[in-house]
C-alpha cells in the first residue's frame, strides 16, 4: 500500500514469506464479544483473499485466526481454513442474541496499510448488520503507556495492531493469547483479554515441545482452539518486500529487517 510504484518494473524486488501481520483483537470480557460466537461472526465477514490482493497485490499469505503463520514448519495445515460465510455469520449472530446486530468502535493507528484494513472490516460487517465505528489515531495515542488501563491499544473493545516478523511463533502464541498474569510476566499484550486454561496449557507444551512432529501435532490443537475462541482475527501474514535497483546484487534480507551484503 502505497509503495506500488517499485512493482511497476526497474528494480528488483526480493520477496520473503514472512510472519509479520495484523491483530484484530475483540475484548472477551465486554459484551457483545463475551459470547465466541458474535466473535466468529465477525470472522466470517472477512473475504481473505480479496483483502490480500486489495492492500498487499497478492504479495501476503492467508491467515487462519492463529498466530501459525504458513512460513512456520510447525504449522499444522491439515485444519481448514476459515473462508468468509455471511449466512453462518448472521446465523451466529442471532443465536447469541443480536439477530439485528449492534454498535461498537475499533481503534487503531494510522500506520502502513492499516486504516485501509480497519476500513474494510468496518465494510464487511456491515454486511450482518454490526456497526462499527473507527478510531484511527497516531502511534504514539494508540499505544499510550503500554498497560492496562493507559492503552487504546489494549483497553478498546476492538483493536487493530501491527507485528512484525518473528522466526518461531512462541511471542505471537503468549504475549497476546495468555492469561495475563503480571507477576508471571504472561499476556503483556493481551489486547482481547483472553482466558483460557485449557490454551495457556497446549501452549505450554508446543514450547515444551522438541521436535517439529510433537509441535505440529500441539499447533493442530491450539488453532482448533483458536478457530472455535476467535479471541484474534489473524486476516493475512504479509511479505516482507526488500527493493533494490537493477544494478545491484549480493543483497540478502531477513525478514526481521536485516540486510547481508555479499
Amino acid at each position: 500500500s502505497g509503495g506500488e510504484a517499485l512493482l511497476a518494473g526497474g528494480y528488483n524486488v526480493i520477496k520473503l514469506n514472512s510472519s509479520a501481520h495484523r491483530e484484530l483483537s475483540m475484548r472477551c470480557d465486554q459484551a457483545p464479544f463475551t459470547d465466541p460466537r458474535v466473535r466468529q461472526a465477525i470472522a466470517l465477514t472477512l473475504n481473505r483473499p480479496e483483502i490480500i490482493t486489495a492492500l498487499w497485490k497478492g504479495y501476503a499469505d492467508l491467515g487462519n485466526d492463529s498466530p501459525f503463520a504458513p512460513v512456520f514448519p510447525s504449522t499444522n495445515t491439515s485444519v481448514a481454513q476459515r473462508v468468509q460465510n455471511i449466512s453462518q455469520a448472521k446465523s451466529l449472530l442471532a443465536a447469541a442474541g443480536h439477530p439485528s446486530g449492534f454498535s461498537t468502535k475499533l481503534i487503531t493507528e494510522d500506520f502502513l496499510e492499516i486504516p485501509q484494513y480497519a476500513q474494510i472490516v468496518a465494510q464487511a460487517a456491515a454486511a450482518i448488520g454490526v456497526k462499527i465505528n473507527l478510531t484511527v489515531e497516531s502511534s504514539s495515542q494508540y499505544y499510550g503507556k503500554a498497560t492496562f488501563g493507559n492503552s487504546d491499544w489494549l483497553d478498546a473493545t476492538m483493536s487493530l495492531v501491527d507485528y512484525g516478523h518473528r522466526s518461531v511463533p512462541n511471542v505471537f502464541l503468549t504475549a497476546p493469547l495468555e492469561t495475563t498474569n503480571a507477576t508471571a510476566g504472561t499476556g503483556p499484550w493481551n489486547a482481547a483479554h483472553f482466558s483460557n486454561t485449557q490454551y495457556d496449557k497446549l501452549v505450554a507444551q508446543y514450547i515444551a515441545a522438541t521436535d517439529v512432529s510433537t509441535q505440529k501435532s500441539v499447533a493442530g490443537q491450539i488453532e482448533t482452539l483458536l478457530l472455535n475462541e476467535t479471541p484474534i482475527i489473524f486476516g493475512y501474514f504479509y511479505n516482507y518486500l526488500t527493493a533494490t535497483s537493477k544494478s545491484v546484487s549480493g543483497a540478502y534480507p531477513t525478514a526481521i529487517g536485516h540486510i547481508f551484503l555479499y
